[in-house]
């Protein structure tokens, strides 16, 4: 499944993740729409991505693509910007989200707090936030 891309660059004043190593594929299938997960010989599914398996230390694992969507795990809502850059989005959602492929990640969640309920189904969006990078935030289906 491929997500949409939003360009985010002229507005975003948060943190902007530098691809390097082991995330590099990430990242550079952020800015496609893609969401990569990690999936190692032995069966362990990852995500973000890192340059040896957390189940067996295997070196590289490979990328695989998830369908993009998932449900609300748990979330907090932040009233108190954890960086300088999020001061004008309080407040703003940040959710566990576990994929439909297993690995969980924490995103930014894009809804109104009335609609958010743990369990509740989510699909991936992009926000562009740099040339090498787009943020996945996650949408109530």
């Amino acid at each position: 499944m491929t997500g949409q891309v939003e360009d985010c660059r002229d507005e975003w004043e948060g943190p902007v993740p530098v691809p390097t190593g082991a995330t590099v594929p990430f990242w550079e299938a952020t800015l496609e729409g893609r969401l990569l997960y990690q999936e190692c010989d032995c069966g362990n599914r990852q995500l973000y991505p890192r340059a040896v398996c957390t189940a067996c230390g295997a070196e590289d694992p490979p990328f695989e693509a998830s369908e993009g969507v998932g449900t609300i795990y748990t979330y907090t809502v932040c009233y108190v910007p954890g960086e300088p850059g999020f001061a004008d989005r309080t407040p703003y959602v940040v959710g566990a989200i576990e994929l439909a492929e297993g690995p969980r990640l924490l995103a930014l969640l894009d809804a109104d707090l009335e609609r958010l309920e743990i369990g509740a189904a989510v699909g991936v969006t992009f926000w562009q936030i740099s040339e090498e990078a787009a943020i996945p935030v996650f949408v109530p289906e």
